[in-house]
Protein backbone atom coordinates (compact mmCIF):
# COMPACT_ATOMS: atom_id res chain seq x y z
CA UNK A 1 0.00 0.00 0.00
CA UNK A 2 3.28 2.14 -0.35
CA UNK A 3 1.61 3.78 -3.33
CA UNK A 4 -1.90 4.58 -2.16
CA UNK A 5 -0.25 5.91 1.14
CA UNK A 6 1.95 8.56 -0.81
CA UNK A 7 -0.84 9.87 -3.26
CA UNK A 8 -3.04 10.05 -0.10
CA UNK A 9 -0.72 12.10 1.70
CA UNK A 10 -0.23 14.19 -2.08
CA UNK A 11 3.82 13.11 -1.65
CA UNK A 12 5.79 12.38 -4.52
CA UNK A 13 7.46 8.75 -4.62
CA UNK A 14 9.88 6.29 -6.07
CA UNK A 15 9.54 2.76 -5.75
CA UNK A 16 11.97 -0.08 -7.00
CA UNK A 17 10.75 -3.01 -6.85
CA UNK A 18 13.11 -5.88 -7.33
CA UNK A 19 11.33 -9.17 -7.85
CA UNK A 20 12.51 -12.51 -6.24
CA UNK A 21 11.10 -14.07 -9.43
CA UNK A 22 12.79 -14.62 -12.20
CA UNK A 23 16.04 -15.37 -9.98
CA UNK A 24 17.23 -19.31 -9.90
CA UNK A 25 15.86 -21.59 -8.60
CA UNK A 26 12.36 -21.36 -9.85
CA UNK A 27 9.40 -22.64 -7.81
CA UNK A 28 6.21 -22.18 -9.18
CA UNK A 29 2.85 -22.33 -6.73
CA UNK A 30 0.51 -25.30 -7.04
CA UNK A 31 -1.84 -23.07 -8.93
CA UNK A 32 0.43 -21.67 -11.26
CA UNK A 33 2.06 -24.91 -12.88
CA UNK A 34 1.16 -25.26 -16.06
CA UNK A 35 -0.78 -21.95 -16.83
CA UNK A 36 1.71 -21.48 -19.31
CA UNK A 37 0.78 -24.47 -21.80
CA UNK A 38 2.25 -27.93 -22.33
CA UNK A 39 4.88 -26.92 -24.48
CA UNK A 40 6.42 -24.88 -21.31
CA UNK A 41 7.66 -25.50 -18.09
CA UNK A 42 8.22 -24.12 -14.63
CA UNK A 43 10.03 -21.06 -15.70
CA UNK A 44 7.35 -20.10 -18.28
CA UNK A 45 4.66 -20.90 -15.71
CA UNK A 46 6.26 -18.40 -13.27
CA UNK A 47 7.18 -15.83 -15.83
CA UNK A 48 3.20 -15.40 -16.16
CA UNK A 49 3.13 -14.93 -12.36
CA UNK A 50 6.09 -12.13 -12.56
CA UNK A 51 4.04 -10.46 -15.39
CA UNK A 52 0.99 -10.61 -13.64
CA UNK A 53 2.65 -8.35 -10.58
CA UNK A 54 4.18 -5.95 -12.63
CA UNK A 55 0.59 -5.49 -14.16
CA UNK A 56 -0.34 -5.16 -10.48
CA UNK A 57 1.49 -2.11 -10.26
CA UNK A 58 0.71 -0.71 -13.32
CA UNK A 59 -3.48 -1.39 -12.41
CA UNK A 60 -2.66 0.46 -9.12
CA UNK A 61 -1.59 3.61 -10.93
CA UNK A 62 -4.25 3.32 -13.61
CA UNK A 63 -6.68 3.19 -9.86
CA UNK A 64 -5.30 6.02 -8.35
CA UNK A 65 -5.52 8.47 -11.34
CA UNK A 66 -1.62 8.80 -11.32
CA UNK A 67 -0.24 6.80 -14.70
CA UNK A 68 -0.19 9.95 -16.86
CA UNK A 69 2.31 11.64 -14.37
CA UNK A 70 4.30 8.58 -13.37
CA UNK A 71 7.04 7.10 -14.92
CA UNK A 72 8.13 3.20 -15.42
CA UNK A 73 11.05 1.85 -16.09
CA UNK A 74 11.11 -1.84 -16.72
CA UNK A 75 14.33 -3.63 -16.66
CA UNK A 76 16.85 -5.85 -15.30
CA UNK A 77 20.46 -6.03 -14.19
CA UNK A 78 22.46 -8.11 -15.85
CA UNK A 79 22.00 -11.02 -19.00
CA UNK A 80 20.92 -14.63 -18.84
CA UNK A 81 22.05 -17.12 -16.95
CA UNK A 82 22.21 -19.31 -19.69
CA UNK A 83 24.15 -22.31 -17.83
CA UNK A 84 21.14 -23.18 -15.54
CA UNK A 85 18.65 -23.19 -18.43
CA UNK A 86 15.87 -24.47 -18.63
CA UNK A 87 15.49 -22.55 -14.90
CA UNK A 88 16.59 -19.51 -16.93
CA UNK A 89 16.42 -17.32 -19.56
CA UNK A 90 18.20 -17.26 -23.09
CA UNK A 91 19.87 -14.77 -25.39
CA UNK A 92 21.26 -14.48 -29.06
CA UNK A 93 24.43 -12.71 -27.88
CA UNK A 94 27.44 -14.11 -27.20
CA UNK A 95 28.01 -16.48 -23.71
CA UNK A 96 26.12 -15.02 -20.74
CA UNK A 97 26.25 -13.50 -17.15
CA UNK A 98 30.05 -13.06 -15.58
CA UNK A 99 31.70 -12.60 -18.97
CA UNK A 100 33.00 -9.67 -20.77
CA UNK A 101 30.79 -10.66 -24.33
CA UNK A 102 27.47 -9.07 -25.51
CA UNK A 103 25.46 -12.30 -23.75
CA UNK A 104 26.34 -10.64 -19.92
CA UNK A 105 25.27 -6.99 -20.65
CA UNK A 106 22.84 -6.54 -22.92
CA UNK A 107 19.14 -6.26 -21.01
CA UNK A 108 15.91 -5.64 -22.06
CA UNK A 109 14.73 -2.07 -20.97
CA UNK A 110 11.45 -0.50 -21.45
CA UNK A 111 10.20 3.03 -20.02
CA UNK A 112 6.54 4.91 -19.98
CA UNK A 113 5.81 8.26 -19.51
CA UNK A 114 2.23 9.25 -20.95
CA UNK A 115 2.69 12.65 -22.84
CA UNK A 116 6.10 13.05 -22.36
CA UNK A 117 7.63 9.82 -24.59
CA UNK A 118 6.20 9.01 -27.32
CA UNK A 119 5.13 4.87 -27.28
CA UNK A 120 6.15 2.20 -29.32
CA UNK A 121 9.40 3.38 -30.38
CA UNK A 122 12.73 0.81 -30.37
CA UNK A 123 15.83 2.97 -30.04
CA UNK A 124 19.50 1.28 -31.04
CA UNK A 125 20.85 4.30 -29.21
CA UNK A 126 23.58 3.43 -26.24
CA UNK A 127 21.67 2.92 -22.71
CA UNK A 128 23.59 2.36 -19.30
CA UNK A 129 21.42 1.67 -16.06
CA UNK A 130 24.16 4.31 -14.61
CA UNK A 131 21.95 6.49 -16.52
CA UNK A 132 18.50 6.21 -15.00
CA UNK A 133 19.76 8.25 -11.96
CA UNK A 134 20.83 11.37 -13.33
CA UNK A 135 17.51 10.87 -16.13
CA UNK A 136 15.39 10.46 -13.27
CA UNK A 137 15.99 13.11 -11.50
CA UNK A 138 16.01 15.82 -14.41
CA UNK A 139 12.41 14.46 -14.57
CA UNK A 140 12.13 15.66 -10.65
CA UNK A 141 12.64 18.80 -11.83
CA UNK A 142 17.02 18.71 -11.47
CA UNK A 143 18.86 18.55 -14.66
CA UNK A 144 22.02 19.37 -13.93
CA UNK A 145 22.72 17.09 -10.77
CA UNK A 146 26.03 14.98 -12.44
CA UNK A 147 27.45 19.24 -12.90
CA UNK A 148 26.68 19.85 -9.32
CA UNK A 149 27.94 16.96 -7.66
CA UNK A 150 31.27 17.49 -9.34
CA UNK A 151 31.36 20.92 -7.28
CA UNK A 152 29.38 19.55 -4.05
CA UNK A 153 25.74 19.63 -3.67
CA UNK A 154 23.63 19.89 -0.81
CA UNK A 155 20.64 17.60 0.40
CA UNK A 156 18.85 16.39 3.42
CA UNK A 157 21.31 18.04 5.74
CA UNK A 158 24.80 16.55 3.82
CA UNK A 159 26.74 18.15 1.06
CA UNK A 160 27.77 15.00 -1.43
CA UNK A 161 30.60 15.69 -4.60
CA UNK A 162 30.80 13.02 -6.14
CA UNK A 163 31.78 11.60 -10.37
CA UNK A 164 28.74 9.98 -11.92
CA UNK A 165 29.22 8.19 -14.85
CA UNK A 166 25.83 7.70 -16.31
CA UNK A 167 24.28 10.62 -18.24
CA UNK A 168 20.61 12.32 -18.32
CA UNK A 169 19.01 10.76 -21.68
CA UNK A 170 16.15 13.00 -20.40
CA UNK A 171 16.12 15.26 -23.52
CA UNK A 172 16.62 12.03 -25.71
CA UNK A 173 13.64 9.93 -24.37
CA UNK A 174 11.42 12.77 -24.36
CA UNK A 175 12.73 13.27 -28.09
CA UNK A 176 13.81 16.58 -27.99
CA UNK A 177 16.98 15.37 -29.00
CA UNK A 178 17.37 12.93 -31.94
CA UNK A 179 19.91 10.93 -30.19
CA UNK A 180 21.66 9.86 -26.36
CA UNK A 181 24.48 11.50 -24.80
CA UNK A 182 26.02 8.24 -24.09
CA UNK A 183 28.84 6.76 -26.75
CA UNK A 184 30.90 4.40 -24.50
CA UNK A 185 30.03 1.92 -22.23
CA UNK A 186 32.78 0.34 -20.01
CA UNK A 187 32.84 -3.83 -19.31
CA UNK A 188 34.32 -4.74 -15.75
CA UNK A 189 33.66 -7.89 -14.17
CA UNK A 190 33.07 -8.96 -10.67
CA UNK A 191 36.43 -8.37 -9.99
CA UNK A 192 36.96 -4.52 -11.35
CA UNK A 193 38.43 -6.12 -13.56
CA UNK A 194 38.10 -3.72 -17.29
CA UNK A 195 37.16 -6.84 -20.11
CA UNK A 196 36.32 -4.35 -22.77
CA UNK A 197 35.49 -1.03 -23.64
CA UNK A 198 32.58 -0.02 -26.34
CA UNK A 199 32.70 3.54 -28.12
CA UNK A 200 29.53 3.93 -30.69
CA UNK A 201 29.44 0.53 -33.16
CA UNK A 202 33.19 -0.22 -31.75
CA UNK A 203 34.05 -2.75 -29.22
CA UNK A 204 37.81 -3.92 -27.75
CA UNK A 205 38.43 -6.86 -25.36
CA UNK A 206 41.62 -6.58 -23.17
CA UNK A 207 40.54 -9.81 -21.56
CA UNK A 208 38.21 -13.03 -22.31
CA UNK A 209 36.52 -15.52 -21.31
CA UNK A 210 37.41 -18.57 -22.88
CA UNK A 211 34.71 -21.31 -21.95
CA UNK A 212 31.44 -21.18 -24.22
CA UNK A 213 29.15 -21.89 -21.54
CA UNK A 214 28.13 -24.08 -18.22
CA UNK A 215 29.07 -23.10 -14.63
CA UNK A 216 33.11 -23.61 -16.17
CA UNK A 217 32.80 -19.57 -16.96
CA UNK A 218 32.30 -18.89 -13.55
CA UNK A 219 35.85 -21.17 -12.63
CA UNK A 220 37.59 -20.45 -15.33
CA UNK A 221 39.83 -17.01 -15.22
CA UNK A 222 39.95 -14.28 -17.74
CA UNK A 223 42.97 -14.58 -19.83
CA UNK A 224 44.69 -11.40 -20.43
CA UNK A 225 45.22 -10.31 -24.09
CA UNK A 226 48.12 -8.69 -25.44
CA UNK A 227 46.40 -7.04 -28.50
CA UNK A 228 42.73 -6.58 -27.73
CA UNK A 229 39.56 -8.36 -30.07
CA UNK A 230 38.42 -5.43 -32.24
CA UNK A 231 34.24 -5.92 -33.03
CA UNK A 232 31.88 -3.93 -35.33
CA UNK A 233 28.61 -4.40 -33.07
CA UNK A 234 26.52 -3.05 -35.89
CA UNK A 235 27.98 -5.65 -38.28
CA UNK A 236 28.49 -7.91 -36.01
CA UNK A 237 26.09 -7.74 -32.70
CA UNK A 238 26.65 -11.28 -31.34
CA UNK A 239 30.63 -11.16 -31.88
CA UNK A 240 30.83 -14.44 -33.72
CA UNK A 241 33.26 -13.35 -36.52
CA UNK A 242 36.18 -14.65 -34.60
CA UNK A 243 34.52 -17.68 -34.15
CA UNK A 244 32.71 -18.42 -37.86
CA UNK A 245 35.19 -15.66 -40.41
CA UNK A 246 37.91 -16.79 -42.48
CA UNK A 247 39.37 -12.88 -42.79
CA UNK A 248 38.65 -11.90 -39.45
CA UNK A 249 42.41 -11.39 -38.56
CA UNK A 250 42.99 -9.42 -41.47
CA UNK A 251 40.01 -7.21 -40.74
CA UNK A 252 41.40 -6.67 -37.37
CA UNK A 253 44.72 -5.86 -38.52
CA UNK A 254 42.96 -3.04 -40.97
CA UNK A 255 41.17 -2.05 -37.98
CA UNK A 256 44.00 -1.67 -35.08
CA UNK A 257 44.02 2.07 -35.43
CA UNK A 258 40.85 2.26 -33.32
CA UNK A 259 43.36 1.21 -30.19
CA UNK A 260 44.05 5.14 -30.30
CA UNK A 261 40.71 7.08 -29.98
CA UNK A 262 39.84 4.00 -27.56
CA UNK A 263 43.27 4.82 -25.52
CA UNK A 264 42.05 8.49 -25.12
CA UNK A 265 39.16 7.75 -23.96
CA UNK A 266 40.53 5.43 -21.08
CA UNK A 267 42.80 8.06 -20.62
CA UNK A 268 39.75 10.28 -19.57
CA UNK A 269 37.89 7.95 -17.90
CA UNK A 270 41.11 6.95 -15.65
CA UNK A 271 41.13 10.88 -14.89
CA UNK A 272 38.13 10.93 -13.10
CA UNK A 273 39.36 8.94 -10.64
CA UNK A 274 42.57 11.18 -9.56
CA UNK A 275 39.66 13.91 -8.10
CA UNK A 276 36.76 11.43 -7.33
CA UNK A 277 38.25 8.05 -6.45
CA UNK A 278 36.19 5.14 -5.99
CA UNK A 279 33.75 5.76 -2.53
CA UNK A 280 33.67 1.47 -1.89
CA UNK A 281 36.37 -0.90 -3.09
CA UNK A 282 35.68 -4.33 -3.59
CA UNK A 283 38.50 -6.83 -2.93
CA UNK A 284 40.25 -6.67 -6.11
CA UNK A 285 40.39 -3.59 -7.28
CA UNK A 286 43.51 -1.19 -8.48
CA UNK A 287 43.65 2.00 -10.57
CA UNK A 288 47.00 0.45 -11.17
CA UNK A 289 44.81 -2.65 -13.05
CA UNK A 290 43.29 -0.02 -15.29
CA UNK A 291 46.28 1.47 -15.98
CA UNK A 292 47.85 -1.06 -17.10
CA UNK A 293 45.44 -1.85 -19.43
CA UNK A 294 45.77 1.87 -20.87
CA UNK A 295 49.54 1.15 -21.29
CA UNK A 296 48.61 -2.39 -23.01
CA UNK A 297 46.80 -1.01 -25.26
CA UNK A 298 49.23 1.70 -26.49
CA UNK A 299 51.40 -0.88 -26.84
CA UNK A 300 49.24 -2.35 -29.33
CA UNK A 301 48.67 0.16 -31.37
CA UNK A 302 52.54 0.68 -31.54
CA UNK A 303 53.21 3.38 -29.26
CA UNK A 304 52.03 7.10 -28.63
Amino acid sequence: DFIERQVKAKKPFFLWTCFTHMHLRTHAKPESIGQAGPAQGIYHDVMIDHDKNVGAILDTLDKLGIADNTIVVYGTDNGPHMNTWPDGAMTPFRNEKDTGWEGAFRVPCMVRWPGKIKPGQVSNEIMSGLDWFPTLVAAAGEPDIKDKLLKGYSAMGKTFKNHLDGYNQLPFLTGKEKTGPRKEIWYFSDEIDLLAVRYNNWKLHFMVQDSPGTIDVWQREFRNLRMPLIFNLRTDPYERATITSNTYWDWMIDHVWLVYPLADELGAFLKTFEEYPPAQLPGSFTISGVKQTLENLEKAGGGK
